[in-house]
């Protein structure tokens, strides 16, 4: 293996033996200081959103083709039931090896991976069930959103066959599979939820049994989980939280950081106590993985410090993209989208002239919102569009490559300056940012960690001076039932922020210090019918002509991500009433007096207006 650099795994959702494998590939990878990275075909964990994997719309094998650029050997070990293996055409094309088998194959792949390795045979394995099993207390039913009470296990238990360095197997594998081991030397077992007919079965094949773990009655995948995490608690280097999919998927990532896994569907307020405790143990308050499907818990995990990077299931597709480093090069020197914009001439004019400026601001703040971005930049091919994204420093992490059109000038392929970014939440992740609920230390510290690896990437005169919360004062989506902390933003840098607190409402100025100066916006949270919006306020300025604007805050999945962008599970929204609302504010609208601004152009208009009080304006 002294050729290789990368081990890459490839196996899909159905199969058997789907998570078996990549724990090994792991221990062997680490030992000899190789890169290896996962990839799972897996289905969406919400309804609705997608049958299968969306594989071409999130750009999954652009991100493999630009990884491999970064790597001269690779193995190529694919796990699959079907013949059609995505990515061995393009891994037998560059000339790389590969380990091509079916689950009823399991042990054979083994044998070529030890050989390969040149590595002694294991004379152990873990043993777990790959089917579904039922977890009554897990079903989730809120009327016309269902989750049934079912799950497969094998995911969780990777820190069990990486830890001991053992082989994994499935438990519905053929005794022949089961014989073929012991002829290898396999002597133990380490059975994971078998139950004991399975202890039975594994002692008249001869091997030495030890159950590790079993299925109690009334077990959630919180309780599973939890005890296979705290099992390895002293190894661990941070938890993670979601469910099956979402941890099949970033399994890799996972096993590279020593991250722990933790698991819930119904039990997901429950699993608020339980990450503090063990982010505690590990000494990283920044969970991996998701939500799943309820907002409500980031609140309480706020309060208990807690920072949530919410990477989901199908939207990234290549976990170890973010080890690839580019050179800053010319883009520390870039012009900032900010440093670009219509002269305070323009705007004074604007102002004289009665005119309502319009301005959209989208918010990203999930790592699994990234397929948004090519979305994004072809909303910005048209002529006269701007608007400002707000999304965490992790984007830099795994699309700095493609980020880089926010500097690069229309002219020369980009879409500067006409995108402005904005850092949102937590600035590393996802957090309640109101008082009482975050910490004001973490949340701090967070952004400043944030703005310090965007700096690394684009240069400190290209961090944003903008920020877009999540919920400085709505927690749980209850409207106006907090306030907002906007002196920690002021501390750490920002010149202005947009604010949830009168969300809804008349334009206001909620703080302005002269260093930061906060805006509310005209939506109440996010805007799923942006043009009644826009035309809705219109209206109610028709006999304004002073002192008055328009924020517009969007959700950018359900316009941007697949296939929400053709109006599925999107409330309505899609990317082309997107892209009609803000043609029609560039024509003017009925009224002729609106024009679109960014989010930084917007503050300035603000600005100039409360420099002649005469025109400032409130309700």
């Amino acid at each position: 293996m002294e050729d290789c650099h990368l081990v890459f795994y490839y196996s899909h959702e159905s199969c058997p033996a789907r998570a078996a494998a990549l724990p090994v590939i792991a221990w062997l990878c680490r030992e000899r200081k190789i890169e290896f990275d996962g990839y799972f075909s897996v289905r969406p964990s919400l309804a609705g959103i997608g049958d299968y994997l969306p594989f071409a719309g999130n750009r999954h094998e652009e991100q493999l083709y630009f990884l491999t650029n970064f790597y001269e050997k690779i193995l190529y070990i694919s796990m699959s039931e079907g013949e059609q293996v995505p990515f061995e055409r393009f891994f037998d094309a560059r000339g790389f090896p590969a380990i091509r088998h079916r689950s009823s194959e399991l042990v054979e792949l083994y044998i070529e991976l030890f050989e390969r390795f040149g590595e002694v045979f294991p004379k152990d394995a873990v043993v777990y069930p790959s089917r579904d099993i039922d977890f009554p207390q897990e079903a989730v039913d809120l009327g016309s959103f269902k989750i049934p009470g079912r799950s497969r296990i094998d995911t969780f238990f990777y820190p069990e066959i990486f830890y001991r360095k053992t082989l994994g197997m499935h438990l519905e594998a053929h005794d022949r599979q089961f014989e073929r081991l012991r002829e290898l030397g396999v002597k133990k077992l380490y059975l994971a939820c078998c139950g004991e007919s399975a202890k039975e079965r594994f002692e008249r094949l001869g091997f030495e049994v030890e159950t590790i773990e079993e299925l109690n009655d009334g077990e959630t995948l919180l309780s599973l989980t939890g005890k296979i995490s705290r099992r390895w608690i002293d190894k661990g280097k941070g938890i993670a939280l979601g469910n099956d999919p979402i941890t099949l998927r970033w399994t890799a990532k996972y096993l590279r950081e020593d991250i722990l896994p933790l698991a819930a569907l119904k039990s997901m307020p429950e699993s608020v106590p339980v990450i503090a405790e063990l982010a505690g143990k590990t000494g990283n308050n920044v969970v991996w993985g998701s939500q799943v499907y309820d907002d409500v818990v980031i609140s309480e995990l706020s309060k208990k410090g807690i920072v949530l990077v919410l990477a989901h299931d199908v939207e990234i597709g290549v976990t170890i993209r973010d080890k690839v480093k580019l050179p800053s090069l010319w883009l520390k020197e870039a012009k900032a989208p900010w440093k670009d914009e219509v002269s305070d001439d323009y705007l004074k004019q604007k102002i004289e002239d009665g005119c309502l400026p319009i301005s959209f601001v989208n918010y990203a703040a999930d790592l699994g919102h990234l397929p948004v971005l090519p979305r994004y930049l072809d909303l910005h091919s048209m002529k006269e569009i701007k608007d400002g994204i707000a999304f965490p420093s992790n984007w830099w992490e795994f699309a700095g490559e493609t980020l880089e059109q926010f500097f690069i000038p229309r002219d020369m392929g980009g879409i500067f300056p006409s995108g402005e970014i904005l850092l949102s939440s937590a600035g590393l992740g996802v957090a309640t940012e109101a008082k009482g609920y975050l910490p004001r230390d973490t949340y701090r510290d967070s952004l400043l960690k944030a703005r310090e690896s965007i700096a690394m990437h684009c240069g400190k005169g290209n961090v944003p001076v903008g920020h877009y919360s999540f919920q400085d004062a709505c927690p749980g989506y209850r409207h106006g039932s907090a306030e907002p902390d906007y002196t920690v933003l002021e501390e750490v840098g920002f010149e202005y922020a947009i604010s949830y607190k009168e969300e809804g409402e008349w334009p206001q100025v909620l703080y302005d210090s002269g260093r930061l100066i906060v805006l509310n916006q005209q939506t109440e949270h996010w805007s799923f019918d942006p043009m009644n919006d826009v035309k809705k306020w219109e209206k109610r300025f028709s006999g304004t002509y002073s002192g008055v604007w328009v924020i517009i805050g969007l959700d950018s999945p359900f316009w941007g991500m697949t296939p929400c962008y053709f109006g599925e599970a999107s409330k309505g929204l899609d990317l082309t009433i997107l892209e009609k609302t803000m043609k029609y504010v560039i024509s003017g609208g009925d009224s002729g007096r609106l024009f679109l601004l960014k989010p930084h152009e917007l503050v300035r208009y603000v600005r100039l207006l409360r420099k002649d009080t005469r025109r400032e304006c409130n309700e």
